[in-house]
């Protein structure tokens, strides 16, 4: 017997894979449905990452106006960051989260430095931090600013 609070019932398990059925009332196919819920499960991964990553987990006011524009920022911060990843980004780093991106592209290792009195960040020489940086910066330079 499945337990009612299993969120996705497994009917069994084979080897490293999970089986499981869907009932339903849609004119679907069985690839159909399939496809239908395939894209549902994508969209869970999406819903998690604005809620942890562009900080949708708490709507900041209870003014409908002020919310409205707030959810309209954090799809604009998605969209900018997506394209980005498209446009600018390797092949291989067009999936990740943008908490996988921040780790690759912001936490790198460097020292806070004054040479006279003036504040200097000093980021370690890497060669694979150099040759991915250049490539980035070569695919921002080939993109074309929006037509006037």
């Amino acid at each position: 017997m499945i337990e009612e609070t299993e969120p996705e019932p497994t009917l069994f398990t084979l080897e490293r894979y999970l089986y499981r059925a869907w009932f339903t009332s849609l004119p679907l196919t069985p690839a159909g449905v399939w496809h239908f819920y395939d894209g549902r499960a994508g969209m869970e991964t999406r819903i998690r990452e604005l809620r942890e990553d562009f900080a949708l987990r708490k709507i900041p006011t209870r003014a409908f106006a002020a919310n409205a524009l707030y959810l309209e920022v954090v799809r604009l911060a998605y969209n900018l960051v997506t394209a980005f990843q498209r446009m600018c980004l390797p092949e291989e780093w067009q999936s990740l989260t943008l908490s996988k991106l921040r780790h690759r592209l912001f936490w790198l290792p460097g020292e806070l430095t004054r040479p006279q009195n003036r504040p200097t960040l000093r980021l370690a020489n890497s060669p694979s931090i150099e040759a991915a940086t250049e490539k980035i910066l070569q695919r921002v330079q080939k993109l074309k600013p929006l037509g006037d």
